[in-house]
């Protein structure tokens, strides 16, 4: 019996590149020190019938009208986008040709009542479901 293969290649290529100097230090250090003078918020989230704070702290930028809900039930309204983060979004665009829409960041807090160990700023950028790409 043949193995059915769900691949045309032996290997997927991820659609991932990595760009290890995109940022110098120093950028990355301003742009880090940015990010946590964003405003964060703590919202909820609705699961098995039960409201309970999301584990994390979150904030999302971005161009008017591209809200954002997840879980069914945690609405994210994207605030007027920082220069900073506009900045960046315009460098990934000029490098990479794509256009994001918004930007979600999650802040995660040491020794929280959810017990999450690491802390971490996690901004990732999001092409937005409900926004039309250019």
């Amino acid at each position: 019996m043949q193995q059915l293969t769900l691949f045309s290649e032996s290997t997927p290529v991820l659609p991932i590149t990595y760009y290890p100097d995109f940022l110098a230090l120093e950028q990355a250090n301003e742009l880090y020190q940015h990010c946590l003078k964003l405003e964060w918020q703590q919202n909820q989230i609705r699961i098995a019938g039960k409201t309970m704070p999301v584990p994390r702290l979150e904030c999302i930028y971005g161009d008017t009208g591209c809200d954002y809900l997840y879980s069914n039930s945690v609405f994210l309204k994207p605030l007027t986008w920082t220069e900073p983060l506009s900045n960046l979004r315009d460098r990934i665009t000029a490098l990479t040709g794509y256009k994001f829409r918004i930007v979600i960041g999650n802040q995660y807090q040491f020794n929280s009542k959810f017990k999450i160990q690491n802390a971490k700023y996690k901004i990732r950028a999001l092409k937005s479901w409900q926004c039309r790409l250019d």
